[in-house]
């Protein structure tokens, strides 16, 4: 490989794409509220959706135990009310601090 030199010309053109990479990443693109305001959006809503969707599904599975017999379905139930209210209290602290 022979050796390359670096002129000016080439230098700036080597540091315009970075620059602009930098600049639209560090804030150029909106301010820094504004995307942590969209972050915290994002979070609460994931949170709320995981609350559901893990509220429906354990419950579809724990009525799905109780339906065949299953004697293990009580413990189970227990293990999914404790594991919903934990779950629960994540988002309620999440929604009331953030």
């Amino acid at each position: 490989m022979k050796n390359l030199k670096f002129n000016r010309r080439n230098l700036i053109a080597l540091l315009l794409p970075i620059g602009n990479l930098l600049y639209s990443q560090a804030g150029g693109a909106g301010t820094i509220d504004a995307k942590i305001s969209g972050w915290t959006t994002t979070l609460k809503t994931s949170l709320n959706a995981g609350v559901a969707a893990f509220a429906v599904v354990g419950a579809f599975l724990i009525f799905v135990q109780y339906m065949q017999g299953n004697e293990q379905a009580q413990k189970n139930f227990v293990r999914f009310v404790i594991g919903l209210a934990i779950f629960g209290l994540v988002d309620v602290i999440t929604h009331v601090f953030i």
